[in-house]
């Protein structure tokens, strides 16, 4: 099980913490950049060496729970006599300062909607190179959080222009909870206490499962119970076009489970491969399990991508798991 920390970590050697700068309210422009794109903008001699290399240990290590391996993000590096006063560079989402001055101090600042929105830039200064390692490598959970974050924050931005008004007001009508589907997404299957919403295109299919029960125990959070629990629903209300296929969890390959929260309310998040049993399909999947803000349900969140191999290069699976993990993360409860 691989576990992330998201919790903010303070170095002691560096002695830094994130400090929030709040920028005035004013009209700005939507911000640009492809999914999950980040932008760092460093010297020469800042972008060198183990800073370097820490930097794509941390962005540009492989995504979890893909069956090819991608990135987790696209890493762009800009020199900053080439960002400074460029408003197109400047209007990007996701934005990463570096910067090394003997005379200044260890510090990292944290700022939403500088130049564009939604926008995170988060600046790190070090007196040394060495610190500025230290620095990334201490807060790593906080910056992929943050930058997680503010493509969770677009998706939801993005779907809410165009919803699925119907399929929405069905999902809060059945569970009390929302959930921002856009309108080429439709309703495949309700049952019971199981739902499915999926959306076919011509090189891929993304699928969404709903389902709610009454809470047990603390296990309905253990690793174990939630992959039963998918194969469980996964096999009753999913069949593959096959005669007795069915889709279930790839049981050979990894899992990632960590602790995660969507809004305010804290869960689990799984991460894997499912595959259709007596058939040959399969692709990469997420899950979140969360309690209903009563304690009285676990909730369990599954969106799936299925994309061909033979059509590989004309999609990115990553970035269609992004998708739907925005579909998740955009749950909300009450009014």
């Amino acid at each position: 099980m691989k576990k992330y920390i998201s919790v903010l970590m303070v170095c002691c050697l560096a002695m830094t913490v994130f400090v929030s700068c709040s920028t005035k309210m004013t009209s700005k422009p939507g911000s640009s950049g492809k999914t999950l794109e980040l932008i760092i903008i460093a010297d020469n001699n800042v972008y060198s060496g183990t800073t370097k290399q820490t930097l794509q240990n941390i962005f540009e290590a492989p995504q979890d729970g893909l069956n090819q391996p991608q990135p987790r993000f696209d890493v762009v590096r800009m020199l900053p006599a080439d960002f400074n006063g460029n408003t197109m560079f400047q209007a990007h989402r996701n934005l990463l300062v570096l910067e090394v001055d003997p005379q200044g101090a260890n510090k990292v600042l944290l700022n939403y909607d500088q130049w564009a929105t939604p926008q995170v830039l988060i600046r790190i200064m070090a007196v040394d190179q060495h610190s500025l390692d230290s620095m990334l490598v201490a807060n790593e959970g906080r910056l992929l959080q943050e930058y997680y974050n503010m493509e969770y924050k677009r998706m939801k931005k993005v779907f809410s222009q165009t919803p699925n008004v119907k399929v929405n007001n069905q999902i809060k009508e059945k569970y009390g909870f929302t959930l921002t589907f856009p309108e080429e997404f439709a309703l495949a299957k309700t049952e019971g206490d199981f739902t499915w919403v999926r959306k076919e295109a011509k090189d891929f299919g993304l699928h969404v499962y709903i389902y709610a029960a009454p809470a047990v125990d603390g296990k309905d959070f253990e690793e174990a119970t939630i992959l039963d629990r998918l194969d469980t629903l996964m096999k009753q209300h999913v069949p593959g076009p096959a005669d007795g296929s069915y889709q279930g969890t790839e049981r050979r390959d990894f899992f990632y489970t960590h602790e995660t929260t969507l809004g305010d309310v804290k869960g689990v998040e799984t991460r894997g491969l499912w595959r259709l049993y007596n058939d040959f399909m399969g692709g990469p999947f997420v899950c979140y399990t969360l309690p209903s803000p009563d304690g009285k349900q676990t909730i369990t969140l599954v969106g799936c991508v299925y994309s061909p191999s033979e059509r590989s290069k004309m999609v990115n699976r990553r970035d269609l798991l992004m998708q739907v993990e925005g579909i998740c993360r955009s749950i909300t409860f009450g009014n």
